[in-house]
């Protein structure tokens, strides 16, 4: 079964690493908002790389801080009871991401 929110990204691919993976992340916010938001905005609109910042800011955070663990620390976070890795936090920056968008007025009272 193919990922709702997630369904063209993979968690290897990380921000600044090369343009392809970058063009993969924004790629995903583009669906991420149309799919949480009903937003249908080009690849370069200004939200959408305002949200590829937030993305990129988490993760280059999580990666600068000694003792952060690279796996997913959240209970739910788990998969048949095994904590999943995120080597790279790409999946604490869509965790982010996610939040971000859900806190928009757009999903919250539209």
């Amino acid at each position: 079964a193919e990922r709702r929110l997630f369904p063209h990204i993979e968690k290897d691919v990380v921000p600044g690493a090369n343009p392809a993976g970058d063009l993969k992340i924004r790629n995903a916010i583009v669906h991420l908002r149309g799919h949480l938001l009903d937003r249908h905005e080009a690849i370069d609109h200004p939200e959408v790389e305002r949200t590829f910042k937030l993305f990129a800011a988490v993760v280059a955070e999580a990666a600068k801080r000694k003792g952060i663990d690279k796996r997913e620390t959240y209970h739910c976070g788990r998969i048949d009871g095994k904590r999943v890795e995120d080597p790279h936090y790409t999946l604490r920056g869509w965790r982010a991401v996610v939040t971000y968008l859900l806190r928009q007025p757009d999903f919250l009272y539209e």
